[in-house]
C-alpha cells in the first residue's frame, strides 16, 4: 500500500513544480510594462540597442525572451520619464545581458510563494552626436516578488511573479543608467494598466504608492519611506524599504541608523538585503555576513551570498 503521507509530499513538491514552470519543461512568457510615455518638450533622449543575450541566462522562456524584453521595457521606462540635461542630441547605450536568473520559494505550510530575480548587464553609454563612448560599466536588479500560494493555486503563479519582479528590474536598471550613470534629471514615469484586475495581478513595488520616490533615487521622500516602514501591511513596508534601497549606493548617505533590524516578513527582508548591498559599505557587508548566519530562506541566503561574492551591487553616482 503507497503511504498517504508519501503521496501528500509528491503532491505538495509537484504543486511547487508547477508554479515554478519546472514540471513537464514549461515555458516562461515575460512580458514589458506598459509605461505611459512622457509629454516633456525636448526631452534627452536615451536610447538602448537591442540588449545581446549573454551566456548566462538560466530557464527556459518563450521568444523573443529576457534579453530583448527587457530592451523593450528599458526603452519604454526611459521614453516616459522626460529626461533633461546632460549632452545635446542624448546617448545610445549597448548592453550584453550577462546574468539573468530567477530563483522560486513556494512554501506550502507557510502559504506563500516568493520570487527573486536576477539581472546583470555590461553597458557601455555613447553621445549620440559624436559616438564618444562617455561610460562602460555594469548594471545590476536585485528584485522580489511575492504572492499567496496555496495547495491547488494556478500554475500562473510564476509567470505573474517573474513578470512584476522583472518590471521593477527593468525600470531601475534605467533609472540607475540615467540618473547615476548619465547624470540626468528625471521626472517619475506611469505604468498603465489595463484595468484594475491586470493592476492588482501585475502591479510590482515599484508601482506602489511609493514607486516614484524609489525611482528618483534620492533621499527627498525617505521620512514619510521610513514611517510607512513601520506599517502593519507589508507590501507598503516593502515599497517604504525600496525607497531607502534606491537611495543607496556608493559614496551616499544611508538614511536608516546604523543597525538595521531585519523584518519578520520574507519581501520586506529581501528589500532590506537590497538596500545594503547597494549601499555596500564595510559596516553594510558586515550586517550582511551577520544575516547571512541567520537566514533561513533558501531565496534570501541566496541573495544575501550573492551580495557577500561581489561586494555589493550599489553604483556611484556620476559627477559629470
Amino acid at each position: 500500500m503507497v503511504d498517504r503521507c508519501e503521496v501528500a509530499a509528491v503532491a505538495l513538491a509537484c504543486v511547487a513544480a508547477l508554479a515554478c514552470g519546472a514540471c513537464g519543461g514549461r515555458w516562461l512568457a515575460l512580458s514589458a510594462p506598459n509605461v505611459a510615455p512622457s509629454q516633456a518638450r525636448a526631452p534627452t533622449p536615451v536610447s538602448i540597442e537591442p540588449i545581446a543575450p549573454g551566456a548566462a541566462i538560466a530557464g527556459n522562456f518563450d521568444p523573443p525572451g529576457p534579453a530583448s524584453v527587457l530592451t523593450a521595457a528599458m526603452n519604454g521606462e526611459l521614453a516616459g520619464r522626460a529626461l533633461h540635461g546632460g549632452e545635446r542630441g542624448g546617448y545610445s547605450v549597448r548592453c550584453t545581458l550577462d546574468r539573468f536568473a530567477l530563483r522560486h520559494h513556494a512554501s506550502v505550510t507557510e502559504g506563500r510563494a516568493l520570487l527573486a530575480l536576477y539581472a546583470d548587464l555590461s553597458c557601455e553609454a555613447r553621445r549620440t552626436a559624436d559616438g564618444a563612448a562617455v561610460w562602460r560599466g555594469e548594471l545590476r536588479a536585485r528584485t522580489c516578488s511575492a504572492e499567496s500560494h496555496l495547495l491547488g493555486s494556478d500554475p500562473g503563479t510564476h509567470g505573474r511573479l517573474a513578470n512584476r519582479a522583472l518590471s521593477d528590474a527593468a525600470r531601475e536598471l534605467a533609472s540607475d543608467l540615467a540618473i547615476r550613470v548619465l547624470g540626468l534629471a528625471a521626472e517619475p514615469s506611469a505604468r498603465v494598466f489595463a484595468d484594475e484586475g491586470e493592476q492588482r495581478s501585475a502591479a510590482g513595488l515599484d508601482d506602489s504608492p511609493f514607486g516614484p520616490a524609489a525611482l528618483s533615487e534620492t533621499s527627498a521622500s525617505m521620512d514619510a519611506a521610513m514611517r510607512a516602514t513601520r506599517d502593519h501591511d507589508a507590501e507598503l513596508r516593502a515599497a517604504a524599504w525600496n525607497v531607502v534601497a534606491m537611495a543607496a549606493g556608493p559614496g551616499d548617505a544611508w538614511q536608516a541608523g546604523a543597525t538595521l533590524s531585519l523584518d519578520d516578513d520574507e519581501l520586506v527582508r529581501f528589500v532590506q538585503y537590497k538596500a545594503l548591498a547597494r549601499l555596500g559599505t564595510p559596516a553594510a557587508m558586515a550586517q550582511l555576513s551577520s544575516a547571512a548566519a541567520r537566514e533561513d530562506d533558501p531565496v534570501l541566503s541566496e541573495l544575501v551570498a550573492d551580495a557577500i561574492k561581489t561586494g555589493g551591487t550599489g553604483l556611484p553616482r556620476s559627477h559629470r
